[in-house]
């Protein structure tokens, strides 16, 4: 029996609904289960957010991207961390984030920490690896602060020396424009200095600071780039 014109457009209308429903069950699993917000805009207002963060911890945007000042107290009072992350474009020219993807690791860490101390590799066990890349041991204080100069230029953000001479290390990075360093002798130091130097380099000494105290250091760095990104 051959059905009618009516039958087939009936038929294909009911495909055509479960079809549609299925995608967007699909869609909005999608969206629970990711609580990253990506966005591309190199400039984001707060109309840019309204009624888009509902159920979102992490916003995702350009490493080059400005928030609005009205757009960074939106995101603080909602809780949303902000996430600056390179993004690349495809051939078919859709811009994505490197972080689309579980093997998304090779993206820069916001900061570097390296030092010619023997115990980096405790610091690398102490520190989350999604807050810090702790670099093996330095042959000296010298390659340390190249090594921190050229992570620098390769997307990090900002980096923790420890070293033994933390003077003369500073006086060397001080000669790298990129590099803007300061020693921290003490703890009461710290916020002094994150709060009336654009400093992009703590450098500690080795001696002074031990595994978890430098770690506190660095962490407290972390959270100072977060707020201030």
């Amino acid at each position: 029996m051959t059905p009618t014109a009516s039958e087939i457009e009936t038929i294909v209308r009911r495909v055509l609904s479960t079809l549609t429903a299925i995608g967007a069950q699909s869609h909005s699993e999608k969206s629970v289960l990711s609580n990253r917000l990506s966005l591309t805009d190199q400039v984001i207002s707060l109309q840019s957010l309204k009624n888009r963060l509902a159920g979102i911890q992490v916003l995702e945007v350009g490493r080059t991207a400005v928030l609005t000042p009205a757009a960074k107290d939106y995101c603080r009072e909602l809780r949303v961390e902000l996430d600056r992350v390179e993004l690349v474009r495809s051939a078919i020219g859709e811009t994505s984030s490197m972080n689309s993807s579980p093997n998304a690791l090779a993206r820069p860490q916001r900061l570097v920490v390296a030092g010619s101390t023997n115990y980096m590799t405790s610091i690398a066990k102490q520190l989350c690896s999604k807050q810090a890349a702790v670099i093996d041991k330095s042959a000296d204080d010298a390659t340390a602060m190249r090594t921190i100069a050229e992570k620098l230029r390769t997307g990090h953000q900002a980096g923790v020396a420890i070293v033994e001479s933390p003077h003369a290390a500073c006086w060397q990075a001080a000669r790298d424009d990129r590099l803007r360093p300061a020693v921290i002798a003490h703890w009461s130091d710290l916020d002094d200095v994150l709060r009336e130097v654009p400093v992009n380099v703590l450098v500690l000494s080795s001696k002074s600071w031990n595994i978890p105290s430098a770690c506190n250091v660095a962490r407290r760095f972390f959270q100072h780039l977060q707020n201030h990104s």
